[in-house]
């Protein structure tokens, strides 16, 4: 598995957030994301604005962050699905996530379909340790594709873990 770092910039983004274990999430998250991007409406900020993601080719699509604070394989957990907007739409929950530089891996639809996102989360944290990294916020998945509509071989999101 590549690991690359990129820095990220601050992002003001519209919230949705639940307590979840991961059965919970698997039913929740695909609504979450489609609220957080309705709220965001023409405000929302598409891969097209978005060149950290190091989306090269494609056409432009909107723009996920799924933020956990633990494991949700091991009960209830706070996640955070957010969508980065340009300016903040009146009347909804937003927030804005600081800068930072974050290590990630690209993760293919397959991986997830086989169950093998647990070792993405544990080879990529074990590569900011044997980096020399400390890690300085909590995991997120960052979509940048249609993860339902892609092919098992599609690059359909990064796990990521700030780092300092």
């Amino acid at each position: 598995m590549e690991i690359k770092v990129r820095e990220v910039p601050e992002q003001l983004v519209v919230i949705e957030q639940r307590m979840v274990d991961q059965a919970a999430l698997e039913a929740w998250l695909p609504g979450a994301m489609a609220r957080v991007l309705d709220a965001a409406g023409d405000a929302g900020i598409g891969t097209d604005k978005s060149p950290f993601l190091d989306r090269a080719s494609g056409p432009n699509e909107p723009v996920f962050i799924v933020i956990y604070e633990g494991n949700p394989n091991e009960g209830e957990v706070r996640v955070e699905v957010c969508t980065p907007v340009s300016v903040e739409p009146p009347g909804v929950a937003t927030r804005t996530i600081p800068a930072h530089r974050e290590a990630y891996a690209r993760v293919t639809k397959a991986i997830v379909e086989s169950g093998g996102l647990g070792a993405v989360y544990g080879d990529s944290e074990a590569w900011v340790a044997a980096h020399g990294f400390e890690i300085a916020a909590a995991p997120r998945e960052t979509y940048w594709t249609d993860f339902y509509g892609a092919a098992p071989e599609d690059d359909v999101f990064d796990v990521a873990w700030p780092i300092r």
